[in-house]
């Protein structure tokens, strides 16, 4: 992918760089037809009786000129789009080559016989909560589901928050800022406290924009000190932004005006509401296809291989090779460390080290601190179950 990408980058620099040769061309031959013409014209206007052969002669030279520069315009123009022309075939062969994959291998088409309520379910949800609430309900009509009307409307709620804070240029915070002050203990269970502290936050930056350093102050007396324990620094960055209050644009500040912001914190909003209704910040459906699209070209080549050489992957519902993901497409673990018989959770994760087994984080700390300095190697540990030795730095986080 990356190379598509780069390929894709010089594609377009030669795409613009053709171009604006082309241009070039187009306009000297502009030029010299244009020259050509006054050219022309003053000849006609002075000649004179008995001077028919020098005109000629001249008329003859003036068309031969524009005919060389006419030609080295085509010639430059064909060039240019011959070789973009080349170099596009070849960047669409490169796309062909990457993207050609036999999903026939690896396609099962049983994989949901016993799971298609559950697969429309999720379809249905997905809908609701990309807030495309027509397609939802006819969705729901064809696949005989019971539209949630509680969860529609939920989600309409949400939606219409989240409109009210894009649309520009009011950006209006209220409904966003009261939904977060009534449901500030769940947020806080829930460790979203920072959402309201960033709602407020997206509120003083609005009325220091819009002049209203007074407002901006009396607002930020009135909310900001219930956040001072755990914002204390971020609270005192933003107040000293009322000494450029009138040069906003060049100050220090600039970088928190920028049009972005709205639509972080509209993300932020969703993801927090769709979590206090027990659903995960991003939709599990658009999260899945994402994943399957990183996988499936490895799995493709793993799958060839394996039916090159004739050997079969016996384990049921588990791939043969790890698929690299990113964090955000990592959720809960299942792990169980060996060492300290706890659960893993996101503050002590599964970590490998590098004979290949696994045990938490907080056992792995324990292991390297109880290393004495000198002992075997400096700053090296025995693994519990093997001979191998391991450095905490030489350890990475894995998922279950």
């Amino acid at each position: 992918m990356d190379t598509l990408i780069r390929n894709n980058e010089k594609l377009a620099k030669h795409q613009a760089g053709a171009s604006q040769k082309v241009l070039n061309a187009v306009d000297a031959a502009l030029k010299a037809l244009e020259t050509a013409r006054n050219q022309l014209s003053e000849s006609i206007a002075t000649a004179g009786d008995g001077d028919d052969n020098c005109n000629s002669t001249h008329r003859e030279a003036v068309a031969k000129t524009l005919l060389a520069q006419v030609e080295r315009s085509q010639t430059t123009s064909s060039e240019q789009l011959k070789e973009l022309y080349t170099n596009v075939s070849k960047y669409g062969k490169l796309v062909d080559k990457t993207f050609k994959l036999d999903l026939g291998g690896v396609a099962e088409s049983r994989a949901f016989e016993d799971k298609r309520e559950v697969l429309a379910q999720t379809i249905l949800v997905h809908f609701l909560r990309e807030g495309d609430f027509e397609t939802a309900r006819r969705f729901a009509a064809e696949a005989r589901l019971q539209l949630p009307e509680d969860t529609k409307a939920q989600f309409e709620e949400m939606y219409g928050t989240v409109a009210e804070m894009r649309r520009a240029p009011r950006h209006e915070l209220s409904a966003a800022i009261a939904w977060a002050v009534a449901n500030r203990r769940r947020l806080e269970a829930a460790d979203l406290a920072q959402l309201e502290f960033a709602l407020h936050r997206l509120r003083f930056l609005q009325l220091v924009e819009a002049g209203q350093a007074g407002d901006a102050l009396a607002y930020a007396r009135e909310w900001f000190p219930r956040f001072a324990t755990r914002q204390l620094a971020e609270i005192e960055h933003l107040m000293g932004i009322f000494i450029y209050a009138r040069r906003l644009g060049s100050s220090p500040y600039a970088a928190l005006f920028g049009e972005r912001r709205w639509e972080d914190g509209a993300h932020a909003f969703a993801g927090a509401f769709c979590t206090l209704l027990g659903l995960a910040a991003a939709s599990p459906l658009s999260v899945t296809v994402a994943a399957g699209a990183r996988a499936l070209p490895v799995v493709c080549k793993v799958s060839g291989l394996l039916r090159d050489k004739r050997i079969e992957w016996s384990q049921q519902n588990e791939l043969p090779v790890e698929v690299p993901l990113p964090d955000a497409m990592r959720f809960h673990s299942v792990f169980a460390c060996p060492v300290s018989k706890e659960q893993a959770t996101r503050d002590n994760p599964p970590m490998m080290m590098p004979c290949g087994h696994v045990v938490c984080k907080a056992s792995l700390d324990k292991l390297a601190r109880g290393v004495r300095p000198g002992s075997i190697a400096s700053g090296r540990f025995k693994c519990p179950y093997c001979p191998g030795l391991s450095v905490l730095s030489d350890a990475r986080r894995v998922y279950f």
